[in-house]
C-alpha cells in the first residue's frame, strides 16, 4: 500500500503575490515559528515540516494549515509528496536504485581516460554514481554477480592509492514508466524547447514531477491530493517549479526489457556533448535482489544507499510504454569507446 509523506514550507503573504521573493523574509520566518508551534510540527531544515498524509493527524494538519491559507494568515510557499515503500516492499522489490555520495572534484569522466583524485573516500565503496571501490570488485566477484565489468581509473595523485573503478553494466533497465498521474502531452509542451527544465531526456519515465503536469483525470488513489491543490494556486505559464507542489513517486520500469543480470544501468541526466563536443553518457548503476543482499552482507553498502524500485508488468491504461517505441538506452561507452579504454588500461596496468 503506498504511503506518502508532504514536506512543506509556509510563507507570509508577499504584497506582490511573488511566492519565491517572500520566503526569505523576517515575516515568513515569524508565521512559520507560530504556526508550527500552534499545529505541533517539528521543523527541519529551518522552515520546513513533515506530515504523515496517511494518518488521521495528517490530513487534519493539512486542513488546518489550508484553511490558515484561506484566511490569508500565510501562504503555501513550497511543498513536495513523497511515495515510501515499507519494509516487505522493498525486499520484496527485483531491483535498486545504488544512490550515491558525491564528490566534487574528485572523480572525472570528462577527460579521455577516467580519473580520481586520492582522498575524501575514506570508507566509501560507491561514489558519483558509477565509480566504485577495489573491495566492491572483490565482493562481485566472490559473489559471482554477473551482468558487469569493471574498467579501472587513473589517479591523478603522485603516490600510490587505493583503486578505483568505473563499474559498466552490460544492459540498461529500460526507459522507465510515467507515473499514471502524469501528463505526458502536458510535459513535453512545456519542456520540450526548453532542456532546462527537465532532468532527463524526454524518452525516460517520469517519476518526479510538479504540479502543472498532473493529469485531470485522477483517480480516487490521488484523492489526498485535492486539498494539496488547493493550497497551491495555479502555476502562471513558465512559472519556476521550485514553489508550488511536486510529486515524487517511486521509480517505475517495464519488467518484460529486464536484463538477466545482477547489473544494469540507468540515465543520470540527459546525454549530449560537452564543451569540446566529446559525447557525454553518465549512468547509475542499478542492482538486482540478490546482488543488494551481497553488498549489504560484505558491509559495502547500507540498506538505505539501495532505492526500490517498481517492477510493472501491465502497465496501466494511458502510461505509454516508451521501450516499445525506442531504442535501448545505450551505455556509457560505446563498443568502439570502450575498446580504445581497455588498451589504456593496459597500458597504464599491465592487465
Amino acid at each position: 500500500m503506498p504511503r506518502f509523506q508532504l514536506q512543506l514550507r509556509v510563507d507570509s503573504p508577499s504584497s506582490d503575490g511573488d511566492r519565491l521573493a517572500s520566503a526569505l523574509t523576517e515575516a515568513s520566518e515569524r508565521v512559520r515559528v507560530d504556526l508550527y508551534r500552534k499545529l505541533g510540527l517539528k521543523v527541519h531544515s529551518n522552515a520546513w515540516v513533515t506530515i504523515a498524509l496517511g494518518s488521521d493527524k495528517g490530513r487534519r494538519t493539512v486542513q488546518a494549515i489550508l484553511e490558515e491559507c484561506r484566511a490569508g494568515n500565510v501562504v503555501a510557499g513550497s511543498a513536495t509528496v513523497f511515495e515510501r515503500l515499507d519494509e516487505a516492499e522493498t525486499a520484496a522489490a527485483d531491483w535498486f536504485y545504488v544512490t550515491t555520495k558525491t564528490a566534487d572534484r574528485s572523480f572525472s569522466l570528462w577527460d579521455d581516460y577516467p580519473s580520481y583524485t586520492p582522498g575524501g573516500m575514506a570508507g566509501q565503496h560507491v561514489m558519483n554514481h558509477t565509480f566504485v571501490s577495489e573491495e566492491f570488485v572483490q565482493a562481485c566477484e566472490r559473489s559471482r554477480l554477473r551482468g558487469v565489468s569493471f574498467l579501472r581509473c587513473r589517479s591523478r595523485g603522485r603516490k600510490p592509492a587505493r583503486a578505483w573503478f568505473v563499474a559498466l553494466p552490460d544492459q540498461g533497465l529500460g526507459h522507465g514508466l510515467d507515473h499514471p498521474w502524469f501528463d505526458r502531452r502536458l510535459w513535453i509542451r512545456d519542456v520540450d524547447d526548453y532542456p532546462a527544465r527537465r532532468s532527463s531526456s524526454l524518452d525516460m519515465g517520469q517519476n518526479c514531477f510538479h504540479q502543472r503536469w498532473l493529469r485531470l483525470d485522477l483517480g480516487p488513489e490521488a484523492a489526498f491530493l485535492v486539498p494539496l491543490l488547493e493550497l497551491f494556486p495555479p502555476p502562471r505559464p513558465r512559472e519556476s517549479t521550485l514553489s508550488g507542489l511536486t510529486v515524487v513517486t517511486v521509480p517505475r520500469y517495464w519488467a518484460r526489457v529486464f536484463p538477466d543480470a545482477d547489473f544494469a544501468y540507468v540515465p543520470w541526466g540527459e546525454d549530449g556533448p560537452n564543451r569540446e563536443g566529446k559525447p557525454m553518457r553518465f549512468r547509475q548503476l542499478v542492482v538486482s535482489r540478490r546482488a543488494r543482499r551481497a553488498l549489504i552482507d560484505a558491509g559495502l553498502l547500507a540498506p538505505k544507499a539501495l532505492l526500490a524500485v517498481r517492477s510493472i508488468v501491465d502497465p496501466e491504461a494511458g502510461v505509454e510504454v516508451l521501450d516499445e517505441h525506442h531504442d535501448p538506452v545505450p551505455p556509457m561507452y560505446t563498443p568502439d569507446e570502450l575498446v580504445v579504454l581497455r588498451l589504456e588500461e593496459r597500458r597504464l596496468f599491465g592487465a
